[in-house]
C-alpha cells in the first residue's frame, strides 16, 4: 500500500504533468521511454499518442514542434578585459 493510494486522481495528475514535460522537452522520443515515464503499457501509450496527435513510426514518437521544444541557436558573448586575459595566460604558462 502506498501513501498516495488514498488521493483521488493522483496518478493521472502526475501522468499529465509528465506528459506536459515530455511535450515541452522532446521533438522525438522512443515509445518505450514514454511507457516507462508514464507507467503505461505499449497499447496505452499508442492510445495516448493518438489522443495527443503524436506521430508514431517504428517505435519512435514524434511530437509537434512548439516554442518550448524547438532547437534555437544561442550566441553567448563574453566580456573579458585584457587584464583578465593576461592573468589567465600567465597562469596557463606556469602549468
Amino acid at each position: 500500500e502506498s501513501v498516495v493510494d488514498g488521493i483521488a486522481g493522483f496518478e493521472n495528475g502526475l501522468r499529465k504533468l509528465i506528459i506536459g514535460n515530455i511535450t515541452s522537452t522532446y521533438q522525438t522520443i522512443p515509445a518505450k521511454a514514454v511507457e516507462q515515464m508514464v507507467n503505461l503499457d505499449q497499447d496505452a501509450v499508442l492510445s495516448l499518442a493518438k489522443e495527443n496527435e503524436w506521430a508514431v513510426d517504428n517505435g519512435v514518437i514524434s511530437l509537434p514542434l512548439k516554442s518550448e521544444n524547438k532547437a534555437v541557436a544561442t550566441v553567448i558573448k563574453e566580456n573579458v578585459k585584457f587584464e583578465q586575459l593576461t592573468k589567465m595566460l600567465s597562469a596557463a604558462n606556469d602549468i
